[in-house]
């Protein structure tokens, strides 16, 4: 039986199965928590003013990848057991989740663990802002 030359009809996606192919397409509760994420690391390492390109695109990468152990947490606590007991070990998965939190943890690694703090106003400024605001009431 041979195939035929051309295919009777087009078949086109409707786009229900398909995944997001950018981060722009990612559903808004996931964009919110990669946005949260990834200001508590900047924030972190002193506010967007005190960070390289580098740094901001390392904060990228702890986020996603981050976000990826989280899935994969999950995953795995909703398995009965984590090993396979036809073979006697852990399943693949397992090694799996250990091989991508050493990856965060070289990445955070590489960005640097120590916590930067922001720039701090003096009290002259500070009672200019004060002053400058609208007075609270008085009891």
């Amino acid at each position: 039986m041979s195939l035929p030359a051309t295919r009777p009809r087009r078949y086109q996606k409707s786009g229900l199965y398909c995944r997001p192919t950018r981060l722009d397409d990612l559903p808004p509760e996931v964009a919110e928590a990669r946005r949260v994420r990834a200001d508590a690391l900047v924030a972190d390492l002193g506010g967007i003013e005190q960070c390289s390109h580098g740094q901001l695109q390392l904060v990228d990468l702890i986020v996603s990848a981050a976000m990826q152990l989280e899935s994969v947490d999950a995953y795995l606590l909703g398995l009965p057991s984590l090993v396979d007991k036809r073979n006697r070990r852990v399943w693949q998965v397992v090694r799996d989740r250990m091989a991508l939190s050493g990856h965060v943890q070289s990445l955070l690694g590489t960005l640097g663990l120590k916590r930067r703090s922001k720039r701090v106003r003096s009290l002259g400024e500070f009672i200019e802002t004060r002053n400058g605001a609208e007075a609270p009431p008085s009891c």
